[in-house]
């Protein structure tokens, strides 16, 4: 299944990630579990900056969902795309809402959500493209600490780049 480096067997898994793969239904996360599981140490620190910035942000769950989804749509990261996270949901995240995601037309996302996701899109493909405009914007609807967690989360969900050179798929 992997290009670029075998699954780590499962009975081979240190006992946190095992416990991490058996707590996991997607197949696709389980195989990013296997795959990362060759550098436990660094694998476990990432996982702990990510799930901090994922889920304990000053962003919302809604315009997090949006931001990584924007990112997964620049890696083409099946294993990313896939997911959808239940607070987001509970927060009004739909399918039609996803697909305005990189549209000329987002009638569905507030201009909050439009500003940081046309910010995460420029970030994982060109940021030279960000413009003094992109920032003023940045910095008229978010604070100085939201900025930073919307670069940070943005250049983390840039791992699903190393989820496709690994030959990792969604079920």
């Amino acid at each position: 299944m992997t290009e670029l480096v075998a699954l780590v067997p499962v009975d081979e898994l240190p006992g946190d990630l095992r416990a991490q793969w058996e707590a996991t239904r997607r197949p696709g996360l389980r195989d990013f579990i296997r795959v990362m599981a060759h550098a436990p140490e660094h694998f476990r620190r990432y996982n702990d900056a990510y799930g901090h910035l994922r889920f304990d942000n000053h962003l919302g769950a809604r315009l997090t969902e949006l931001v990584r989804l924007a990112v997964a749509s620049t890696t083409r990261c099946q294993v990313c795309m896939a997911g959808r996270h239940p607070g987001a949901v509970a927060e009004g995240l739909t399918e039609e809402l996803v697909a305005e995601i990189g549209a000329p037309d987002q009638p569905h996302m507030t201009d909050d959500e439009r500003v940081a996701v046309a910010f995460a899109l420029k970030l994982a493909t060109d940021h030279l493209s960000i413009t003094p405009e992109d920032t003023a914007e940045l910095r008229a609807r978010f604070t100085p600490e939201q900025i930073v967690e919307l670069g940070l989360l943005s250049v983390m969900c840039l791992v699903g780049r190393f989820s496709m050179l690994a030959g990792l798929e969604e079920g």
